[in-house]
């Protein structure tokens, strides 16, 4: 009953969004619909939102991440992975896809590689507990699988852990502080799942 009323006040709002023109807006409720939908296990409605999405130039990003998501929850990594680099290209600003495409380049065996990104997500994070936040990783104890990945939480925080280890440690020159992490643009959905009640997910859904 939770679910399908958040669907619906999440169409509601989409509807009464794409009345008012504001495109920002339109853009992130849908996003929003899409993730609901995902999450719910609801995955062609998901797509259906997120294709729809990809229309938009100031949601093309969200889309592709989110597309990738679904692909990669469908077995298909390679074209999660396609979609993933796709959406780096757009959005340089966002950790969370990084994130996401650390994760599938370590189910497709490409380890050095997706540490790398892992470096870089950690690196624009702005630290290790940021980037877990963003996965939707508890930074407790908690070793259930994820959903999604395939990949412990325990397994997860280990490869967020080496990958900080490669974080330049870069500073200001002028002032010698450590420079301020890179602000992300997005909320992350995978830790909203829980809230949702859906159980552990190790997916960053991005809105916007």
């Amino acid at each position: 009953m939770k679910r399908a009323l958040l669907v619906a006040l999440a169409a509601v709002s989409l509807a009464a969004g794409g009345a008012s023109g504001d495109v920002g807006d339109k853009v992130k409720l849908r996003a929003q619909l899409g993730i609901i939908y995902a999450q719910n296990g609801q995955y062609e409605e998901a797509k259906k939102e997120f294709v729809t999405l990809l229309e938009e130039p100031t949601g093309r990003a969200a889309a592709l991440t989110n597309i990738g998501n679904l692909a990669v929850l469908d077995g298909k990594v390679d074209v999660g992975l396609e979609n993933y680099m796709q959406a780096v290209a757009l959005d340089t600003m966002d950790a969370g896809i990084l994130l996401d495409l650390g994760l599938a380049l370590k189910m497709a065996g490409r380890d050095e590689e997706a540490m790398n990104a892992f470096s870089k997500a950690l690196h624009k994070s702005g630290g290790e507990d940021q980037a877990a936040y963003l996965l939707g990783v508890k930074t407790d104890s908690d070793t259930s699988k994820g959903k999604v990945t395939k990949l412990s939480n325990e397994e997860i925080k280990a490869m967020l852990a080496k990958a900080r280890t490669r974080v330049p440690a870069a500073t200001n020159a002028s002032t010698g502080k450590d420079p301020a992490p890179t602000q992300i643009v997005s909320r992350p959905g995978g830790a909203r799942a829980s809230d949702m009640g859906v159980g552990p997910t190790s997916f960053y859904w991005k809105e916007k």
